[in-house]
């Protein structure tokens, strides 16, 4: 048998959805078309001689469903059920099958042309049970539960005869087929608004995801939260309980945001809590009451009622096609429509890496762009000019042309720095004018995004420090990385930043200095 699903092998670049949930510290997700409900636990009914796995069954409707330990079914560390803890009913094998797990996660599409094989992340003895994974993230994977395995073939036959009636699987599959013709079914989706419990039809969900980081969006009132970008879409996003002025909690990274669409446009709904995934019969649906206003009245479908135990619970099955007017649906078509837009824009005018060359001044690192980086030196002597701003340590003379040399380390107030083996002179160009940096060490290149450096701060710049461009991170070393403005260093180590009004007779003294050692060197060249 193949370790990938035969939809993969036999379909590319088509999407399936799949039903995530937690098993211990793992996350698993199951085909979705396959999933009959999922319920609240309850108590089972243990059935002798039967595998350490089977918790024993369960009356659901009138229909006997074994239940299925999954933890134990893993061989992971027994787990007492909690609040989170639910049961997914499935069809396989010819019966309907409930599986035990942790919590349930959310709703996912994937991309079946992405499936992998899952042997390199699963140890040898829940492989069996896997058929494939899914890179969620860098952090996270997802496996992909291969259901028609839950069950040994030797305790099949055990399965069959506490779930299937007489006739095996083909005479079940036609009884749900009739009951189906008989009686329409909906899959349905739970969520908790505070102390209120709300419904929507599964097929308008396109997917289940947590809190992403939402874009605000100004002018828009409580209406939109904001956009956030989900793979190639641009989803506008609002508070659901807002709209149904149901209050519910602060929104946290917690919060579930379920994914719907709505005439055409993707909309994330935030919503406090999925509570349930559950498959009802139309029947059950039931006209809203008579108390709510016109507008409420309109934007229900019915309501549900749901026996949880000893509880009778109510679920308000939603309509949410009459959730918004015709202007409110125009701004989230053109709030989607400028997102793409932009993203298109942005795309097209992707940004090319830039490298820069790093260097270290008093412990801390420094870069400029490479190229305004003409050649990296080593320290040699440095002629001192009189009257020059207190940043020039002087010139020196580079194959027969005189460079002015600024004093980095003094520039950032290091004055205590010595001279090492590791000390160089930069040779830049900015502009046209050719100059030297003495920095007491070079780290190295690398390529950057220029956009990833964010500007200083008003206070930064308010003390003098024109030659900082911006400050960034550097991912693989976590040290912050500041990009010189160059143009600006030189002119702040001449004395000429555009905060201070000075003459030009200091760095003119310093332009005839250089004029003057200039002119003696072409003498000494010329006489030999």
């Amino acid at each position: 048998m193949s370790n990938l699903p035969a939809l993969v092998e036999n379909t590319v670049n088509q999407t399936v959805q799949h039903i995530t949930f937690n098993v211990a510290d793992e996350v698993f997700g199951v085909d979705i078309m396959c999933v009959e409900e999922i319920i609240i636990p309850r108590k089972a009914t243990a059935i002798p001689r039967t595998p350490a796995y089977f918790l024993g069954i369960i009356n659901l409707r009138g229909e006997v469903i074994s239940i299925i330990d999954m933890r134990r079914r893993f061989n992971l560390p027994p787990h007492e059920v909690s609040t989170e803890s639910r049961v997914i009913v499935i069809y396989s094998n010819g019966c309907k099958l409930g599986m035990l797990v942790d919590k349930i996660a959310s709703i996912v599409t994937l991309q079946t042309d992405l499936i992998q094989a899952a042997s390199r992340f699963v140890s040898s003895d829940k492989q069996r049970y896997i058929a494939g994974s899914y890179k969620l993230s860098d952090d996270h994977i997802l496996l992909l539960l291969d259901h028609e395995q839950l069950i040994d073939e030797e305790d099949f036959h055990i399965q069959q005869e506490l779930g299937a009636p007489a006739g095996g699987r083909d005479h079940l599959a036609g009884k749900v087929e009739d009951k189906v013709e008989a009686i329409p079914e909906i899959f349905l989706v739970g969520f908790a608004i505070g102390k209120e419990r709300f419904a929507i039809e599964s097929l308008m969900v396109e997917e289940i995801i947590q809190m992403p980081e939402i874009t605000l969006v100004p002018d828009m009132g409580e209406f939109v939260e904001g956009i956030f970008h989900l793979r190639e879409s641009v989803i506008p996003v609002i508070r659901l309980g807002q709209r149904l002025s149901v209050k519910g909690k602060e929104v946290d990274s917690s919060c579930p945001v379920i994914i719907v669409r709505i005439h055409g446009v993707k909309v994330g709904l935030i919503v406090d809590q999925i509570t349930e995934v559950y498959l009802i019969k139309e029947t059950e649906v039931v006209e809203p009451p008579i108390t709510l206003n016109p507008k409420q009245m309109e934007q229900l479908q019915g309501v549900i009622k749901l026996e949880r135990g000893e509880k009778t619970q109510i679920v308000m099955l939603l309509k949410l096609e009459k959730m918004f007017s015709f202007e409110e649906h125009g701004v989230l078509k053109e709030l989607e429509s400028d997102g793409e837009d932009k993203k298109d824009k942005f795309e097209g005018e992707k940004e090319a890496e830039v490298p820069i060359l790093e260097f270290v001044l008093n412990k801390e690192k420094y870069a400029i762009e490479v190229s305004k980086t003409n050649e990296i030196i080593p320290m040699r002597e440095i002629v001192p000019v009189p009257k020059c701003p207190e940043y020039i340590k002087g010139v020196i003379n580079l194959r027969g042309e005189v460079i002015s040399v600024v004093d980095l380390p003094k520039l950032v107030e290091h004055d205590s720095y010595e001279f090492t083996d590791n000390t160089k002179i930069l040779i830049v160009n900015s502009g046209g004018e050719v100059a030297g940096l003495i920095v007491e060490k070079v780290v190295g290149i690398r390529p950057v995004l220029l956009s990833d450096f964010e500007p200083p701060s008003g206070l930064l710049r308010q003390r003098g420090n024109l030659f900082i461009r911006g400050m960034s991170k550097d991912d693989k070393t976590d040290d912050i990385v500041v990009l010189m403005d160059l143009e600006n260093t030189l002119k702040q180590a001449q004395g000429m930043n555009e905060e201070t009004s000075v003459s030009g007779e200091g760095l003119l003294g310093v332009q005839q200095e250089l004029e003057r050692l200039e002119a003696e060197d072409r003498k000494l060249l010329g006489d030999h």
